[in-house]
């Protein structure tokens, strides 16, 4: 048998990534059974995929172990194909991205990039970096990615959006790495459409059978204006800026926004692109458009998907909302933060009580001593 193809979905961020990673996990497996290997464990992928960021190939350094792990189990797959599905593969240097392929040696390597139009891009983004700590408003930051903004942090801004999202050198890499019949971009669906079409688009680029998976619901919350805002404040605080990122991670985005402040979105605005910045989200839209054809790299779904749609909702400055609905995103965070800690404070308490007793003479039933006592005494 042929050695397995290796499909690497490589990003780019926001756009569907966790929902298909989670379909992907949740048909494990069933892909197993029709060939197709996951490999590692479920978030593997993302801590070998962190480590090789940091790798530099001039450094002469062997690659780090997370991702020999991973490729050696792909290595050593006897089937079909491979499929990791990790967005930060698109923001790998030439030199990173020719050391990920020679990792497979015997298997034909394809990339597979999903993209999504702007206007949908800079909130979406933008509310990652408030659960990352971000300050900046939605409006500094869609200034920002415009390449408006004044002064140094909107700079690293400006870069640290199109890292992530200029598609057309993302696209130069992997086609010189695998060449140009190997990438494949998949487009993501207009909002409001039908929720499955995304994952059948990752089949069709992928060569995964549709009919052999059961898709899955979107379980990314996205927070809603006023708790993004309440993320923004918060950020700003010296206590919070104080945290460790381990501390951060589980406390203020695992706790608070994921746990508690997601569950608000309905009932919030939603976050939309300034509507100073729409015409350039249109030329953002047509240059990129014109850059894959262009390039002649296949296109899974339809170009037209990345022209910005007229949101159904009206667009809203986070940082200019009423103070009482500011007020009462922050007070359900606090009510969500309680429920959290007395959860945690009763398992605390229930690890640390002592073992009941077993008997009037004061023995744990559980103390091994007392069990060969009881088993060995003269029975009466």
């Amino acid at each position: 048998m042929p050695p397995p193809a290796v499909h690497l979905h490589i990003g780019e961020p926001k756009t569907g990534t966790t929902y298909i990673q989670d379909v992907l996990w949740a048909n494990r497996e069933a892909l197993r059974t029709d060939g197709v290997l996951l490999p590692g464990r479920r978030y593997d992928r993302v801590h070998a995929t962190r480590d090789l960021l940091k790798w530099k190939p001039s450094d002469n350094a062997a690659l780090p172990q997370s991702w020999e792990r991973l490729t050696d189990e792909v290595n050593s797959w006897k089937r079909r194909s491979a499929v990791i599905s990790q967005e930060f593969l698109c923001r790998m240097t030439s030199e990173q991205v020719a050391a990920i392929i020679e990792c497979f040696p015997k298997s034909q390597v394809h990339a597979v990039l999903s993209v999504r139009d702007v206007a949908r891009l800079v909130p979406a983004q933008w509310q990652t970096l408030m659960l990352s700590r971000g300050t900046l408003t939605l409006d500094e930051y869609a200034d920002a990615a415009a390449g408006v903004g004044d002064g140094a942090k909107a700079q690293a801004m400006e870069e640290h959006f199109w890292l992530r999202h200029d598609s057309r050198p993302i696209l130069q890499r992997w086609v010189a790495a695998v060449g140009l019949e190997n990438v494949k971009v998949i487009t993501v669906p207009p909002s409001g459409g039908d929720p499955d079409e995304l994952w059948r688009r990752f089949c069709r680029a992928t060569d995964l059978d549709a009919t052999e998976t059961k898709p899955g619901k979107v379980s990314h919350a996205s927070l809603g204006a006023a708790s993004a805002e309440v993320m923004r404040r918060l950020n700003a605080r010296p206590e919070i800026k104080e945290m460790k990122t381990p501390e951060y991670q589980k406390s203020v985005n695992g706790a608070l926004s994921r746990r508690v402040l997601g569950h608000r979105s309905g009932s919030e605005p939603s976050l939309v692109l300034p509507e100073a910045h729409r015409a350039w989200a249109e030329r953002e839209a047509s240059r990129l458009m014109q850059e894959i054809r262009a390039v002649g790299i296949e296109v899974v779904g339809d170009l037209e998907d990345l022209r910005p749609r007229v949101s159904k909702h009206e667009p809203v400055a986070p940082d200019k909302l009423p103070a009482d609905e500011l007020l009462e995103a922050a007070i359900d965070g606090l009510a969500g933060l309680a429920a959290e800690h007395a959860k945690l404070a009763a398992k605390s308490e229930k690890r640390n009580q002592p073992p009941k007793t077993g008997g009037n003479d004061g023995h744990t039933s559980t103390s091994p001593l007392r069990a060969t006592y009881r088993r060995l005494r003269p029975r009466r």
